[in-house]
């Protein structure tokens, strides 16, 4: 609803201020806060086209910023989607995390347990074999994981 004034309602409609302000006294056109709003005169004056280049704008405005909100919900709702599927991913991600900090963790203590069962064997082993061992053992702790 655009309110407009008796002078400019008139002129939009191609009557006189004078022939409106007869309208208004009759009860033909009403008034709102001393102004004629469009749907008035579009209720008094129905095949006439009121609506001026200001007013085509000022629609087409309103359709842009309405449009921009249904964007901008429709957006948003991507962006909660898209949230929501990544915090998925990560609770995921840090479960597979702890399963192969544990599985390292497995794999650190073997190992531990191979260097001192190897240093057992070279001690308690003939000459001929240990020149083996040692290879091994050096091998060993060369790769060691830090």
């Amino acid at each position: 609803m655009i309110k407009l004034s008796v002078s400019q309602a008139a002129r939009r409609l191609g009557i006189s201020r004078k022939e409106l302000q007869n309208q208004i006294n009759k009860g033909t056109l009403h008034t709102h806060e001393g102004y004629v709003t469009t749907d008035s005169i579009r209720l008094a004056y129905p095949k006439s086209n009121i609506y001026s280049e200001q007013d085509k704008k000022i629609k087409r405005y309103q359709q842009i910023q309405n449009d921009a909100l249904h964007k901008s919900a429709a957006s948003e709702a991507i962006h909660s989607e898209n949230e929501k599927n990544l915090l998925q991913s990560i609770s995921k991600l840090k479960e597979q995390l702890g399963i192969e900090l544990k599985r390292n963790s497995h794999f650190h203590i073997v190992f531990e347990e191979l260097i001192e069962r190897i240093r057992f064997i070279e001690e308690n082993c003939s000459s001929k074999d240990k020149d083996y061992l040692t290879k091994l053992h050096k091998f060993i702790m060369d790769n060691k994981p830090q």
